[in-house]
């Protein structure tokens, strides 16, 4: 996290004198020349490839959505309005057509369909006219006198949400199946009244919707910003997000994504760590090579780009693969936002011409902000022939049907669409077109599924091909064909019967859709079809789609069950599967009598164990401690975390095991230390006066560790009353050893902060380190008390400015609005007063100066500093903290005077899915963090440091937001140069130029070892092989790549018996497909490798042949041989299968 000192700023301001020519730099207040042209000659294009300009202004302003109708006619809604309208103006957004008529690639005529529309976000013609996202509505505009504008307005949908204009009712598409889909955001709450019935979205999602049935359902729920999904040429669905951090989006029916409410568990990306992305678009058809057919299109309009991702099969599941732009430009006002492919094979991109891009970070009023500009550009192929646009229109239904076995995406799909029109007069001639069908034709089993998605665009059965194509020898048909299914559940004879064979099919894709197609059959037998599918290999995504469908089902299968009538066929890990996805309490029963009968396979027991500690009654959480104190086959850990889990039960539940608790003091030996810590927990959550004594015996040894120590003087406290206030307060004393003392200070404040408080300030006056003045406040400001026990020991009291600084800093992050404490530490720190908000003349001097004088290079080095702790909480290209927003496009998003109001007042304009939450519990405590998502029981927080928080609904007291969790103070130290580079450094991400990020997978979050004593005795006595085979190099801590990729060497810590020479690091790759893959270095010089802590023969390029699952790859360095850092990149091994990912995150 970034901050200014405001009044430091002020004084570097004033200070500046910038001239009207060093502003001109580069400077953030210059808007760029709007000239069509001049914007295209700064683009550069993929090789083979150029841009005509298609249209643009005056005739087209602010283009949000467009989509061709089968005529070849671009449709686009525009809105001059948004981001919001001001008082008294009339709102007149529009429909717009744009016609080529001579197919020389520009658009020669223009109208207006339809206006006096209000920020309208969504467009797809179709039925006639046209549907359009207008607000809280979803509107059907038709032409019935053929004189090119509308003349019927139908409303199909209301109930909308409209909370945040950017995040209403857009992105329609009509999907093979005939249904309009349309998505909306995080921050929008629709309640749409339907003949079925009330259809519901709160946050996110992607609705689907039949109209001339009028059902509606949702899709998928979550994601943040959602403005972009497609289908592939096999029927698969894939969305962007404007404002995530996963890149590609792979969409499950029925799944939850990231901000989805009530979501327990959310199906993640295949991109993390990349940048925001809009629209989305599958490119196909023979004017593009051949490479690209399959690819998808999307942009990152805060980085001025237009992306390309490769898809490929990932077991049930897709990797997907950023590759080079084929649009990218220094222009800041390119703002592609939709692409589509056209009816000549050319790939169309709606600009929506813009120096700022913030919503409602940057103010709805700012000049600056374009209301009148907008261009669509035209991407062809070089010396590639353009393909002949389709007359579909007035064709005949032979014609039609003929067009499905297009190459082209585009024609296949608007040729469906056209038959859709004609309804289901066109079944005879659909059912003679199939019965031609080429069997030898290499395209054939597509063409049926053509035809069988054709069926479904009219809502008419066709049984006899439905069942061929399940039984397709291609397996992308077959898992279609089970999707199709799915949708005619009701309408089949026997749909339970039909999914059999597919939930054991050998591709793991058709087991998926028919695992989520069983969960619309509300009955035993298809769960336990579902849960047969765990017979065969499970990946991440189907080991989602069974969790998902298991607790769906469960209103019909945990009540059998239960009774004892239904046991999946004695299928224990069906059974336990089931039972420990559905997560209530009902299952604990169940669980709890296969413990006992000893039939849970060995290597579940634990967290079957683990799942009855969480939700079972007294006697149930009795059998658990029998277990995790007599140990068994288990280990030390998995004991540790049933202790764990029932001192949170104890907690949260108020439920604590039957029977003689006090067996626990035994395991307070210190034998295993995170056995110990467990058992302290217990104790301290149990209140149980017998391990008093031990536990005050390890608080004062001088042998325990910091950690053991920690959950030590934490029971006691817990354990409350006259003993512990008494034994506490000696361990606070003055004269008390300094780790204790810390510890024992934190532990008192929950039980007499008062005085603890007097205690805390006079370490205070004693402590330089920075980590120790936030930890040790960190305890008073969870506490409903803290602040005015600090507050009053404060009076009269002095402390060293950089502490008073310090502790100001760690106050503002608790997300808390304690004005008195911020005052008391001010003046007990003498510091002055901050002042207000730059003025535009100050900002406008301080940014020229930036753009002047400041320094990139050196700014990045400034921002990986640990004492500014920036990678604490913001990552770049995922690597580094969630709590902030990601900032790899930051430059090229944001305007540079918001980067410095958004780090001098970081609650003036905060992003969205940013905004913290302070929560007041019924125990005293107060908790901060940014809120995840919430179920009917918990409500999950994200905290300053990263940890996800659990918090009981039960237990909540009181809520309200808290603006930003970015502290104050940070940038004090830092002299007027570095601040100088620091804002040039951010200005500078994402933008064409070295802090513009690699799409090489990259290793980019690293472990390094600390040469802690015990780590250099582990290594001098075993050696480095056998200590990292063994495990026992623990103390591994968070680097991180430069934007280059590069590991700088001055990372690595020189330890052990090498010390001065030598260092280690280590980072992580998944394996989704097992296989050969290559491991890239820039140098070996002085290197060597362990994978899973087994060495490796290294080389500048190493093939790994690994399994499934998450592999460590381990370096050590010489440093008096390597002066340069390194780079690790991950690379596929040609014609290998394999599917492997770098991890990124904190």
């Amino acid at each position: 996290m970034i901050r200014y000192r405001l009044s430091f700023i002020l004084s570097v301001c004033v200070a500046l004198g910038a001239t009207s020519s060093s502003f001109a730099q580069r400077a953030p207040f210059e808007i760029p020349d709007p000239d069509p042209e001049v914007e295209r000659k700064s683009f550069i294009v993929a090789d083979g490839f150029e841009v005509n300009l298609f249209a643009a202004d005056p005739i087209l302003a602010k283009p949000i959505q467009m989509n061709f109708d089968p005529q070849g006619r671009l449709w686009v809604v525009s809105s001059e309005v948004y981001p919001q309208i001001k008082p008294g103006q009339t709102a007149n957004d529009k429909v717009l057509i744009l016609e080529d008529r001579d197919g020389d690639g520009r658009a020669e005529k223009t109208s207006v369909f339809a206006d006096g529309l209000l920020i309208p976000t969504g467009v797809e013609p179709g039925d006639g006219g046209v549907y359009v996202a207008n607000s809280t509505e979803l509107l059907h505009f038709a032409d019935t006198d053929n004189d090119g504008k509308a003349d019927r307005r139908r409303v199909m949908l209301s109930g909308f949400g409209t909370e945040d204009t950017h995040h209403i009712l857009h992105t329609l598409r009509w999907g093979y199946d005939g249904m309009l889909y349309f998505n909306q955001s995080i921050y929008i709450h629709s309640h749409i009244e339907t003949p079925h019935g009330v259809r519901r979205l709160g946050g996110g999602g992607i609705w689907r919707f039949r109209p001339e049935t009028m059902e509606l359902d949702v899709f998928i729920r979550g994601l943040v910003n959602p403005w972009g999904h497609h289908f592939d040429r096999w029927g698969q669905s894939f969305a962007t997000d404007g404002a995530g951090g996963e890149g590609i989006n792979y969409c499950l029916p029925g799944a939850y994504y990231v901000t989805a409410p009530d979501a327990t568990r959310i199906l993640q990306g295949l991109n993390p760590g990349s940048p925001k992305h809009c629209g989305a678009e599958f490119v196909s058809g023979r004017h593009l090579p051949e490479s690209w057919s399959g690819s998808i299109v999307t942009s990152d309009f805060r980085g001025n780009r237009v992306c390309r991702f490769v898809l490929s099969e990932d077991g049930a599941g897709y990797a997907s693969r950023e590759q080079p732009e084929l649009i990218k430009t220094k222009h800041m006002a390119f703002r592609p936002i939709d692409a589509k492919m056209g009816p000549d094979g050319a790939i169309y991109i709606a600009d929506w011409y813009n120096p700022i891009i913030q919503h409602g970070e940057v103010d709805f009023r700012d000049p600056r902000r374009d209301h009148t500009r907008g261009r669509i550009w035209r991407v062809t192929a070089k010396g590639r022939p353009l393909v002949e646009r389709p007359k579909l229109v007035g064709a005949s239904t032979e014609a039609l049907l003929a067009a499905l076995r297009a190459p082209e995406d585009w024609t296949r799909q608007n040729a469906r669409m056209v038959l859709k029109e004609r309804g289901k007069s066109i079944v005879p001639a659909l059912k003679d077109w199939v019965a031609k069908l080429d069997s030898n034709d290499p395209d054939a089993e597509h063409q049926r599924l053509e035809a069988l998605w054709t069926y479904q665009a009219i809502n008419e059965v066709e049984s006899d091909l439905l069942a061929t194509l399940l039984r397709s020898n291609d397996p992308r048909v077959r898992a279609a064909a089970t999707r199709v299914a799915s949708k005619w559940q009701s309408r089949l004879a026997d749909p339970v019967a039909t999914m059999a064979q597919q939930v054991i099919d050998d591709h793991p894709r058709v087991r998926l859709e028919a695992v989520r197609a069983l969960g619309l059959f509300p009955t035993t037998q298809a769960a336990e079809l579902a849960m047969s599918a765990l017979d065969r290999p499970v990946d991440r995504f189907l080991d989602y789609a069974l969790w998902l469908t298991a607790r769906e089902l469960a209103p019909t299968w945990l009540p059998e069950v239960q009774a004892g009538r239904f046991d999946f066929k004695g299928h224990i890990g069906h059974l336990v599967f089931a039972l420990q996805a559905n997560g209530s309490s009902g299952v604990v029963k169940p669980l709890v009598e296969s413990l006992r009968a000893s039939k849970i396979p060995k290597e579940q027991v634990s967290g079957v164990l683990t799942t009855v500690a969480t939700l079972g009654d007294p006697s149930d959480l009795a059998m658990v401690l029998d277990l995790a104190l007599e140990g068994g086959s288990s280990t030390h850990g998995q004991r540790a975390t049933l202790l764990e889990t029932l001192a949170k039960a104890a907690r949260q539940r108020k439920v604590q095991p039957t029977g003689d608790l006090n067996r626990v003091a035994s395991l307070l030996d210190g034998k295993d230390e995170a056995l110990s810590r467990a058992a302290a927990e217990a104790a301290g959550a149990w209140k149980l006066e017998s391990a008093r004594p031990r536990l005050v015996e390890l608080a004062n040894a001088k042998t325990t560790s910091a950690t053991l120590a920690r959950s030590v003087v934490d029971a006691l406290a817990e354990m409350g009353g006259p003993q512990s206030r008494t034994e506490l307060a000696r361990l606070a004393a003055p004269d008390a050893p300094g780790q204790i003392q810390a510890l024992a200070i934190s532990a008192l404040a929950s039980i007499d902060p008062n005085g603890a408080s007097q205690r805390a300030i006079e370490r205070l006056s004693k402590t330089t380190e920075p980590a120790a003045v936030e930890s040790l406040l960190a305890r008073f400001l969870q506490l409903q008390t803290g602040s005015a026990a600090l507050t009053s020991a404060l009076v009269g009291k002095t402390l060293p400015s950089d502490v008073a600084k310090v502790a100001i800093r760690a106050v503002r992050a608790s997300g808390r609005p304690e004005e008195k404490l911020v005052e008391a530490l001010t003046s007990a720190g003498q510091l002055a007063s901050a002042s207000g908000e730059l003025s535009p003349e100050q900002m406008k001097e301080f940014l020229a100066d930036v753009a002047r004088l400041g320094d990139a290079k050196r700014g990045e080095e400034v921002f990986r500093r640990k004492e500014m702790s920036c990678l604490k909480c913001h990552a770049i290209v995922g690597a580094g903290g969630q709590v902030g927003p990601s900032l790899e496009s930051i430059g090229a998003s944001a305007p540079a005077d918001y980067l410095v109001d958004s780090i001098l007042l970081p609650s003036k304009a905060i992003k969205e899915n940013y905004h913290a939450l302070v929560v007041a519990t019924s125990d005293g405590k107060i908790i901060t963090g940014i809120k995840l998502r919430q179920t009917e029981t918990d409500l999950i927080l994200r905290d300053a440091e990263d940890q996800e928080l659990t918090i009981p609904v039960a237990t909540i007291e009181e809520q309200k937001p808290a603006g930003s969790l970015m502290p104050a103070n940070l940038t004090d130290p830092l002299t007027r140069p570095e601040l100088l580079d620091l804002v040039r450094f951010l200005s500078e991400l994402g933008k064409i130029g070295p802090y513009s990020v690699s799409k090489a997978r990259v290793v980019r979050r690293w472990r390094v070892l600390e040469p802690t004593p015990k780590e250099a005795l582990t290594i001098q006595h075993s050696g480095l092989d056998a200590a990292l085979e063994s495990g026992e190099l623990r103390s591994w801590t968070p680097a991180y790549s430069r934007v280059s990729g590069l590991l700088p060497i001055e990372a690595l810590k020189p330890f052990g018996s090498y010390q001065g020479a030598f260092g280690m690091a280590r980072a992580e790759i998944e394996v989704t497909t097992p296989g050969p893959l290559k491991l890239t270095f820039n140098s070996v010089a002085g290197m060597k490798l362990w994978v899973d802590d087994k060495k490796v023969e290294l080389k500048p390029e190493v093939v790994l042949d690994l399994p499934t699952g998450v592999h460590t790859v381990t370096l050590g360095v010489d440093l008096s041989k390597r002066p340069d850092g390194i780079v690790c990149t991950l690379e596929d091994e040609p014609g290998s299968p394999a599917r492997a990912r770098v991890l990124v995150g904190k």
